[in-house]
Parts: C-alpha cells; sequence; structure tokens
C-alpha cells in the first residue's frame, strides 16, 4: 500500500512559491495507490494513525509522541480529512519536514473522501466557505474598507474572526483609534491647480508610491491560503511597504518569495523571546533574506484580556512558522492571541537595544510608543547611534492596554512636548485608519506614513491579493481625492494649516506643573 515519493520533485517542491506548493509531487507506487479514503478510515488509532492533507495520505503515528501540541490534537482528526483544521495553523511543508519520505503513503481518490471536522475548526467547513463566497459582492462592489469588513465577517469562521476583530476589554481603544480621526477636520483651499497630486514618499530610505504600509499582523492564512505571501505580491503590486510578523502563518522566506521584486522593500517586526538564541538565530535568518529594516514591537509586552477571542478558545496546536515549533500558551482558557504570545519575553529595557545592534546591521524601528516622553528618549544620540531610525506609534491595534490613547493622540502630545523627534525621526503611526482623510490628517500632523493591519486581512479573507489591492487602491484614491480637496499637490506639502484639531486640544495629555522643563533620560 506504501508509495515512493521521487526525492528530487519534493526538493524542488518545497522551493516553490507558496501559491504552487500544494503538495502535489509525483509518486510511484511500491505496490497499489490507496484508492479509497475508506481504507484511511481504518488507521484511526494511536496504533496505526494516518490523516489526509490535500489529498495525500500521511501515516503520522510515529510522530504522535513528538508533536508539540500533544498526541490528543493528531488523534481528534485520525482517519480523516484534516485539511481544514491543519492548513491555517501550519505552514506549507510542516508534515514534509517531519516524517520519512517512507510515511508519506500517497495520493488518495478526492471523490471518495468524506470531510468530519469533530471539533469547531479554525477555518470554515467547506460547505459553509462555499455558502459564503458565492453570497459575497463582487470586488468592484467593495467601495470602502468597512465593506471589506462585513464581508470578512461572513467568509472567515466565528474563530478566525474572534481573533482578527477583538480587542483588549471593553474595546474602548479600538474604536477610538478612529473616531478620534472624525474628531479632526480639514480646511481645504481654492483656486489651485490640482490635475497632478504626487503621493510618492520613502520609508526608512525605500520608495514608496504612498504613504500606507500593512502593519504585522498574525496569522494571515486564516483568511487565504496565500496568507502573508499574498499581502506580499498586493503591496508589490501596489507599490507600498508590507512588515512581516513574527507570529506569521508563513516562514519568513516563504512571504519573501511572493514579492513581486527582490528590490520590493520589506520589514520584519520582532518579538523577542525569552531564549534569547530564538531571536538571534531569527535575525541571522532575517539578514540574508532582503528585508530593509527590524520592527521592534515594545507596546504588547504580556497579551491584553481579548475576551471574544478567549470565547472562542483555540480549536487544536498552533504552530510557529518563523519557529516551527508549538505556540501553545499556559492557558488553556486563552485565544490565539494568547497562544501566540507563548515565549515572548516582558523584560525588555532600554539596554537591550544594544543587544538588539549587535545582532542585526539593518535600521531599527520602534513599535508602540505611546508617550511623548517614550518619543523623546527615542530620539536621544545614544539611542540614534545603535541605528534607530523611526518609531511606529501605536497601542496594538487596541489589543493590549484598553483606555490607552489613540496614535493622533500621541502624535499631538509628541508636537506640543517634543517636536525636535520629528526633525531625528521618521514617525509612523498605526491603528485606526479607515479612511484616506485620516491618512493626510496624520500626515499633516508630521507622519511620516501609516500603517493598517485588520483591514488587509479582512480584503485578504474574500478575494485574495486582489482584495488586498482594492483595498491599497481604495485608500490612494481616497488619500489623491482629499489632498486635490486641500489644494495640495504633494504629500511633503501636507501641514497643520490644513487641519483643525480644537476638538482634540483639550484631550491631550497635559504634563503636570512639576516635570513641566523637566530632562528625560535613557538609561543606557
Amino acid at each position: 500500500m506504501l508509495l515512493n515519493r521521487d526525492s528530487t520533485t519534493a526538493d524542488n517542491c518545497r522551493q516553490l512559491p507558496l501559491t504552487q506548493r500544494k503538495v502535489t509531487a509525483s509518486w510511484t507506487p511500491l505496490q497499489t495507490a490507496i484508492a479509497n479514503s475508506l481504507q484511511v478510515a481504518k488507521h484511526n488509532t494511536s496504533s496505526s494513525c494516518w490523516v489526509i492533507i490535500h489529498n495525500t495520505v500521511y501515516d503520522v503515528t510515529d510522530f504522535l509522541s513528538a508533536h508539540p501540541g500533544g498526541a490528543k490534537a493528531i488523534l481528534s482528526l485520525a482517519g480523516q480529512d484534516a485539511t481544514e483544521e491543519y492548513d491555517p495553523i501550519h505552514p506549507p511543508g510542516t508534515l514534509e519536514e517531519s516524517l520519512e519520505k517512507s510515511q508519506i503513503l500517497g495520493p488518495v481518490d478526492p471523490s471518495t473522501i468524506i470531510t468530519i471536522t469533530p471539533t469547531p475548526s479554525l477555518s470554515s467547513s467547506p460547505s459553509e466557505k462555499d455558502k459564503a463566497r458565492d453570497g459575497i459582492p463582487p470586488l468592484a462592489e467593495q467601495l470602502n474598507l468597512d465593506d471589506f469588513a462585513i464581508t470578512a465577517e461572513k467568509v472567515l469562521s466565528p474563530k478566525a474572526w474572534a481573533y482578527y476583530f477583538s480587542a483588549s476589554d471593553d474595546q474602548l481603544t479600538k474604536r477610538h483609534n478612529n473616531t478620534a480621526y472624525q474628531q479632526i477636520l480639514l480646511r481645504p483651499r481654492i483656486f489651485k491647480d490640482v490635475r497632478n497630486v504626487d503621493t510618492r514618499t520613502t520609508m526608512c530610505s525605500s520608495s514608496v508610491a504612498f504613504p500606507v504600509f500593512v502593519a504585522p499582523a498574525a496569522m494571515a492564512r486564516l483568511a487565504h491560503p496565500s496568507g502573508e505571501a499574498g499581502i506580499a505580491e498586493a503591496c508589490g503590486r501596489e507599490g507600498v511597504l508590507q512588515c512581516v510578523s513574527t507570529n506569521a502563518s508563513l516562514k519568513p522566506e516563504q512571504v519573501m518569495a511572493g514579492r513581486v521584486s527582490d528590490k520590493q522593500p520589506s520589514w520584519f517586526q520582532l518579538y523577542v523571546q525569552e531564549d534569547r538564541r530564538k531571536s538571534e538565530a531569527l535575525l541571522k535568518r532575517v539578514g540574508t533574506l532582503g528585508f530593509t529594516a527590524v520592527v521592534l514591537t515594545l507596546d504588547a509586552p504580556t497579551p491584553g484580556k481579548r475576551e471574544a477571542d478567549e470565547r472562542a478558545k483555540n480549536a487544536g496546536n498552533i504552530t510557529s512558522a518563523t519557529f516551527g515549533e508549538s505556540m501553545q500558551g499556559k492557558s488553556e482558557s486563552g485565544g490565539l492571541g494568547k497562544a501566540l504570545f507563548a515565549g515572548t519575553t516582558p523584560s525588555l529595557t532600554w539596554e537591550d537595544l544594544e543587544w538588539l545592534r549587535k545582532h542585526t546591521r539593518l535600521p531599527i524601528i520602534l513599535k508602540g510608543l505611546q508617550t511623548h516622553e517614550d518619543a523623546a528618549m527615542a530620539a536621544r544620540k545614544e539611542v540614534l547611534e545603535l541605528g534607530v531610525t523611526g518609531i511606529i506609534l501605536s497601542n496594538h491595534g487596541g489589543r493590549a492596554a484598553d483606555t490607552a490613547p489613540p496614535p493622533v493622540y500621541v502624535l499631538m502630545e509628541i508636537r506640543k512636548y517634543a517636536p525636535e523627534v520629528f526633525d531625528k525621526l521618521e514617525v509612523y503611526v498605526d491603528g485606526g485608519i479607515r479612511r484616506g482623510t485620516d491618512v493626510v490628517k496624520a500626515l499633516c500632523l508630521g507622519a511620516k506614513a501609516v500603517g493598517i493591519g485588520r483591514p488587509a486581512l479582512f480584503g485578504l479573507s474574500g478575494y485574495g491579493v486582489d482584495g488586498v489591492r482594492r483595498v491599497l487602491a481604495i485608500l490612494r484614491e481616497e488619500i489623491e481625492t482629499t489632498m486635490r480637496l486641500l489644494g495640495v499637490y504633494s504629500v511633503g506639502e501636507l501641514g497643520s494649516r490644513h487641519i483643525n484639531t480644537r476638538a482634540l486640544d483639550g484631550l491631550i495629555y497635559q504634563e503636570p506643573q512639576e516635570l513641566s522643563g523637566g530632562v528625560i533620560k535613557a538609561k543606557l
């Protein structure tokens, strides 16, 4: 019954881009090809455990004890088609790298497969997905970013939607991230020739078509099989930058293979691990792949309480594509958010920038600043000398400390108390962007560019690469329209004279009098 796979074909398969990396190698039968899934169904015990993934049968009996998530997760799918359960939370190639060639048994007749999902899956069952996708609007009818969110909720499973949509506690910060922009008014000017406007800019010395980047967001394959590689392709087609998460559902190598050009700029977001050797090895890999900066995440030293995610809980075990190991957290009741934080250190200090500098030659960007004091510290000479070139104002999309300030508040706070920061660092904002007007308002306040996270995932959910491209195109069109209405020719001309922030001025942090005029020092 066993089949023998050609090793050369297998090696070539691993080198293919993600969209071509389904398990479709050539097979040479030793006896008779597996023709019926009923034969597979008989192997459903710990003494003989087979599973079907993408119409290929794997004997995982010997792997049960070595599985990072324990044998139970596999045995619940023994003898069945486990593709729907397996695919979103394991990077391509996981089984091929873990099993012997003799344990990859060969193809099964897909017409005989009966999918049985004993526990709620992270992805919808095929019938649910097909029904949802058949009912989604044509891509051209998605007119704004909120439309994509509505469609994504229909397409994604409850668990996947809960992970993407959830935020901490009462989700006040998540909502405030966007509503804060709505309180800033534009100041349009007249008698300006605005037939042509130029949205081009640079980010960390890389040229981009317009000042929007896709912020780091984990587990994109919950949305679409192309995952982060699909986002990479979309970013390349639209001329913008992608920041790849440590917790991506694909390996960094697989994501970078999705780029349209080797010159396409990409940043890598780093969660530092408790075991620093893992992070050091990862930085070494990242340094050879063409990334143009390392983004050190600081706004989530511990996971926030994401109640919608925790209610949905975690179906099965999550495997880190980046580290190739289980991401199972200590809490049995935690959702995907908590699981993905397993192993992340909560002990980073300013001194750790020296450690980071030793292990990467790339520019360093600090993500998650939420006060003017920290921005001023990041702009100090001793920090700049360690290779820090930019900061991202972010509250982790409202997924860390609820009632933390929206990034646009922090942007205004820096302008008020530490305006020198803008001369020393590139300042980016991430969180709450839903309109091109939001982007323009952030630029008027001094931001170099803005990041979007959930909208890219929502675009990917219903439409794949084209959906992400449509999300980016909508923002670009809205940015151009706003610039024309303001009478502005290029993004470099945007400034505080183009907006009215009076509705927010009284809400910006007021420094206590005893601290006024004080000196902020970074301990390095």
